[in-house]
């Protein structure tokens, strides 16, 4: 009997949306409350998801999103609607271009208000598309787990960033029988791919032919807490490496192969560059000379390539998953 009045309870949008969001092991949420999502708040802290109260959205944005590169879940970052949302969406253009998976939801004005000058109205759907891989709006309030499993599982797969799930205010506060809502259960961990053995065994081959070679260790390596794999990648080879600003802490800079010191002499005298999570950009002179050697050949071991063609020919590898293919080629 209890189960069957809990089916038949009547459950808030709002409900929905924290129940779902906690469904997907979101464990914070940062944003600043206002109509329409103050009920969200307050739902959410009720289904266990820790609130953190900001003072800006383009901060709560940034804070969401670092939550969810250091623990690899995304975090959540709740706005109002109009002006609320078009702050986070510098925290949401971040976290797409660092890689950091972030989940936003963003308060709008009522479904039956649309483009009659609501308070706050804006084309935010729209908006967002721009800078994140995942922007929509539930068509109901049964719809809303799906959704949110969508949203974060998009934040998290293949290379992490962000997503925005837009609700309108009524649906927010609108209610629906608990038995209506199909739960949706969590996402499965990013799936794990491995590069194709033969691709390996170039890697390899270009490698033992290498007089100076190089490892620059980046950003993925620390995101993929491939530690371990990289010390005895390092343990094996004996190879000198950098890492990058975000790539520090993987292997200590103590360490006897970092060449830090003389980063400027060990980028231009390398012939083979083994990228581990980095990626040629500004950050590394894009690959070019007089930076580098100009016949230098580079290995990228990265989730996706997203920049354009080298301005050279290269040795390009790529990667799904570099903590695995370090592991295979140590082995």
């Amino acid at each position: 009997p209890s189960q069957r009045r809990r089916e038949m309870e009547e459950i808030t949008g709002a409900q929905i949306i924290a129940e779902a969001l906690r469904a997907q092991n979101v464990e914070y949420m940062f944003g600043i409350v206002g109509v329409p999502v103050i009920e969200v708040a307050m739902a959410a802290q009720a289904a266990g998801i820790k609130y953190i109260g900001m003072r800006n959205e383009q901060a709560a944005c940034y804070a969401a999103s670092a939550v969810g590169y250091l623990t690899g879940r995304p975090g959540a970052c709740l706005v109002v609607s109009g002006p609320g949302l078009i702050h986070a969406l510098g925290g949401m253009a971040n976290a797409n271009m660092n890689c950091w998976p972030v989940v936003v939801v963003g308060g709008s004005s009522d479904q039956n208000q649309e483009t009659m000058g609501a308070f706050q109205e804006f084309p935010q759907v729209e908006a967002c598309r721009l800078y994140s891989k995942f922007s929509a709006r539930p068509s109901s309030l049964e719809a809303i787990p799906a959704v949110v499993e969508k949203a974060v599982r998009c934040s998290t797969y293949g290379r992490p960033g962000a997503c925005y799930i837009d609700i309108p205010g009524d649906m927010v506060n609108g209610r629906v029988e608990r038995a209506k809502v199909r739960v949706v259960p969590c996402c499965l961990p990013p799936p794990v791919s491995l590069a194709e053995p033969q691709a390996i065994s170039q890697v390899v081959a270009v490698l033992q032919q290498a007089k100076r070679p190089l490892l620059i260790i980046g950003k993925g390596a620390a995101y993929a807490h491939a530690e371990s794999n990289i010390q005895n990648l390092l343990d094996l080879t004996g190879f000198p490496f950098l890492p990058t600003p975000m790539g520090k802490g993987v292997v200590p800079d103590s360490h006897p192969n970092c060449v830090a010191a003389a980063r400027s002499r060990a980028l231009q005298q390398a012939d083979v560059i083994l990228l581990l999570g980095a990626r040629l950009n500004w950050m590394l002179h894009f690959g070019v000379p007089p930076r580098f050697h100009p016949n230098v050949k580079f290995i990228q071991v990265t989730l996706k390539l997203i920049f354009p063609p080298f301005p050279f020919p290269l040795e390009k590898n790529t990667f799904d998953e570099f903590a695995k293919c370090v592991s295979f080629y140590g082995n």
